[in-house]
């Protein structure tokens, strides 16, 4: 077995075990036992738990690599090996009783995503790749959509609801693909937008704000299923600004980005 499959190996049974402690609290979290640790930004002990048991098997194979936490933080070792752990991505729609949420589990080999795993909890749906090994969903192949005509597109988007960016032109731009493609979708959790859009349930993603936990394991995952995707900084210098989508849906949303970012994009899109 090669690096890249035991780095995959255990990313895979990582998100799992998260995800078998949010299936166990789910739609049981009390009001009181939710934390706003910033405006608009909620956790809960079930986040923390989850990944504390991330955390516990990476380290149990991986002791020596670098771990990234929504939750607890970083934990530096040196290591070209980084984790980025996402232990509930969609918080929001896990307390409102929404199923689109997910544990996003990627590991990065000096700043470039190499494998990753997205577990989906309530679909029982497990998202997996590593670099040059292909996309997956429960062992099944998956790849983008060949849509072909705009009008045709599905695209997702997203941002903060507690952002501090320049919320207007995210409307805007969000709105410019409303008027071109055939739907815009929030689902309310990148990793998850970003799997849908590697299996051919989206054709194009545009998310504000991201961080390296919220798709650095989706990242691979979409790469490997055929889709492209740049950001508006690297992805260890989060926060940044994710454009997505098949080989065909891509290009006119870097153009729109482009349009109403242009700094952004010409730093790195």
């Amino acid at each position: 077995m090669g690096e890249l499959e035991r780095l995959v190996r255990v990313a895979k049974a990582a998100a799992l075990a998260g995800g078998q402690v949010l299936k166990e609290h789910f739609r049981k979290v009390k009001r009181e036992q939710i934390e706003e640790k910033a405006e608009k930004d909620f956790v809960t002990f079930v986040d923390k738990t989850s990944e504390e048991v991330i955390r516990e098997v990476i380290k149990a194979h991986f002791p020596e690599h670098a771990l990234v936490g929504e939750e607890e933080g970083k934990s530096f070792t040196g290591s070209p090996y980084c984790w980025y752990l996402d232990p509930l991505d969609g918080t929001k729609n896990y307390l409102k009783g929404l199923p689109l949420f997910a544990v996003s589990v990627g590991v990065t080999y000096e700043n470039r995503p190499v494998a990753g795993a997205v577990y989906l909890p309530y679909f029982d749906a497990l998202y997996w790749a590593y670099e040059g090994g292909g996309a997956f969903k429960n062992g099944e192949p998956i790849r983008v959509s060949s849509v072909k005509e705009l009008k045709y597109a599905s695209v997702a988007y997203g941002f903060p609801s507690k952002s501090e960016g320049d919320v207007r032109r995210y409307w805007e731009a969000v709105t410019e693909v409303f008027f071109k493609v055939g739907s815009v979708r929030r689902p309310g959790a990148a990793a998850v937008d970003m799997c849908f859009l590697a299996e051919g349930l989206f054709d194009g993603m545009l998310e504000f704000e991201m961080k390296p936990w919220d798709v650095c394991a989706a990242a691979v995952i979409l790469k490997e299923a055929g889709g492209l995707y740049e950001t508006s900084r690297p992805l260890h210098e989060g926060p940044f600004d994710v454009v997505a989508g098949s080989p065909e849906v891509f290009p006119f949303l870097k153009e729109v980005y482009a349009k109403y970012f242009p700094s952004a994009s010409e730093a790195r899109l």
